[in-house]
């Protein structure tokens, strides 16, 4: 909770509700909110009852217990609808994924993540791992990687410095020493290719999507099957669709 005499803390103190829903595996009790914000109970209840009542909980009226409402879809659709970036890329996704066959997603850079924020899906996969508003690391992911090649050494450093670097799979790259080795090929080539590094079964091509400065601001990702290709054949078959899509992008526009 910030110190500045702008910060509502009330209003701060709702988010913390609505922010405990995140690592949830399913509905809350009173109590659990309570726990995973540190609030008392009754102002656990007052906010509870207020996001309720506004749309942004619900609750099971047999075990009392509290899910995010559909009113916070509502926000997500209108942030999608009139983030430029986005409405830009669509039609562009769509050729490539056309074009790929493979799956196809936008993230945008958010602190030490990228969330996801468009998919085109083309094949099944994990429910969780196709959902817009998934975040992943920048470290041991294509896309993150694309992005933290664009980053200047001391910003670089900075960020692999507060991340952490845990091993999602046993080929995950979890010292700054190696990760940075492996962000040279990635500015020659002006993408990232990542092989099992967070998601043991894919393989993954990934550009950074950078502002008229030249500032990533988000990454085209570009992922198929692992067991169904070799590292060097995927890369030299789909890296050229990939960078096709960032040109055209990049000639259409100039984000600020």
């Amino acid at each position: 909770m910030t110190s500045n005499a702008l910060y509502v803390g009330s209003v701060g103190k709702a988010f913390a509700v609505l922010n405990c829903f995140k690592s949830a595996s399913g509905d809350l009790s009173l109590t659990e909110i309570i726990e995973r914000t540190g609030l008392d109970k009754s102002a656990a209840q007052r906010y509870a009852y207020t996001l309720n009542a506004e749309g942004y909980l619900e609750q099971n009226p047999q075990t009392r217990r509290y899910r995010l409402g559909k009113r916070v879809l509502d926000l997500s659709f209108h942030f999608l609808r009139t983030h430029e970036l986005v409405e830009a890329w669509n039609p562009i996704m769509l050729s490539l994924s056309q074009a790929t066959g493979e799956k196809i997603s936008l993230s945008l850079y958010d602190g030490r993540e990228l969330v996801h924020v468009m998919r085109h899906q083309t094949k099944t996969e994990h429910y969780h791992a196709s959902l817009i508003g998934r975040r992943v690391p920048l470290f041991c992911t294509a896309g993150g990687r694309a992005v933290l090649s664009r980053l200047g050494e001391a910003q670089l450093t900075s960020v692999l410095a507060d991340a952490e670097l845990t091993a999602y799979t046993q080929h995950t790259l979890t010292t700054q020493k190696a990760i940075k080795a492996a962000l040279k090929p990635v500015r020659e080539k002006g993408y990232a290719m990542v092989v099992d590094e967070f998601i043991i079964g894919e393989i993954a091509l990934a550009a950074a999507v950078i502002d008229a400065s030249g500032a990533p601001i988000g990454a085209l990702h570009l992922a198929g099957e692992s067991r169904e290709w070799a590292a060097a054949q995927y890369e030299a078959k789909f890296a050229p669709h990939l960078l096709n899509a960032i040109a055209q992008f990049q000639r259409r526009n100039q984000f600020g």
